[in-house]
């Protein structure tokens, strides 16, 4: 009898290794459709997060393909692009491929994450996302005018912006700097909004932040759609049961691991993203393949 038992046991751990490793080499491409905004025709948008200057093929081919064959009118990175433990110039390298084999593509604006702000400067990152031809918003907002309607995209730099190299190193944040800020930026920005109060073409305003743990922060103000990463997917996942382990800042079983929240009481749409990266943490992502996120706004 135990012969046979240790048989299957040995399947089941092999299918499970297996299954991790799939996981570790797979983008899944994630589908979200809004139908509430009122735009005149689709606006497809790409969300990329949490990259950490990963290896996605030769040039990042894998990566490129999936963005460019979304077709998106604009694509948003939500922070943690760039890596600054990676070897051999990867920390940059990557990135630069990855923004190469998009650039022309789409319009894109890109907000920072704690990892862009641990032992570096950010403007040395900020400069390589000007150089491809993206927009870097640090606690500003953009008007981006689409023939399907005109965009207001907010976005906030991450908290580590508010810290010294030695907090930061502590990984904690500074809550009230970082929510000062949040008030600051997010009063200019529906000052902003208000202005188009009365323009048929304006379709929805947007709010790039890092941090998912502080959406109750952010409902405060009234961005329609919401998109965050940081907490790559809880790592660990057992879907339909449980929808992340852990995540940075929120602790065990997050509530915003990754997925969609609808927020009824101000018609607010929450995305976070479960982030790209399988190489950084060196802890293997199980059940929770790299994400691609797609939305679709009609």
């Amino acid at each position: 009898m135990k012969a046979p038992f240790f048989s299957l046991l040995k399947k089941i751990c092999l299918l499970c290794f297996t299954s991790v490793l799939i996981s570790c080499a797979t983008i899944k491409v994630e589908d979200y459709e809004i139908t509430q905004f009122p735009v005149d025709n689709q606006i497809r948008i790409v969300h990329v997060s949490d990259f950490h200057s990963n290896d996605f093929g030769k040039d990042e081919s894998k990566l490129v393909r999936r963005i460019l064959d979304a077709r998106p009118d604009v694509i948003f990175f939500t922070g943690d692009t760039f890596e600054y433990n990676r070897k051999k110039n990867k920390t940059t390298e990557n990135v630069k491929k990855l923004l190469k084999g998009i650039k022309g593509s789409a319009t894109f604006y890109y907000v920072t994450g704690n990892h862009e702000y641990f032992y570096y400067h950010n403007d040395d990152y900020a400069y390589i996302i000007k150089e491809y031809g993206g927009t870097v918003l640090r606690n500003e907002t953009a008007i981006l005018e689409l023939k399907q309607g005109i965009i207001e995209i907010t976005g906030l730099d991450d908290p580590f912006a508010d810290m010294t190299l030695d907090e930061r190193a502590l990984e904690t944040d500074n809550k009230e700097k970082y929510l000062a800020r949040l008030k600051l930026v997010s009063e200019n920005a529906m000052k902003i909004k208000a202005s188009y109060k009365d323009n048929p073409d304006f379709a929805f305003s947007v709010l790039l932040a890092h941090r998912p743990e502080y959406i109750n922060e952010y409902l405060k103000y009234d961005y329609d759609l919401i998109l965050s990463g940081h907490a790559h997917g809880g790592q660990w996942r057992f879907p339909p049961f449980i929808n992340g382990l852990y995540a940075p800042m929120q602790g065990f079983f997050p509530k915003y691991a990754g997925g969609r929240y609808d927020f009824s009481e101000n018609g607010t749409v929450f995305i976070v993203s479960r982030g790209l990266s399988y190489q950084v943490p060196d802890i293997p992502r199980f059940f929770n393949p790299p994400e691609l996120v797609v939305i679709e706004v009609k």
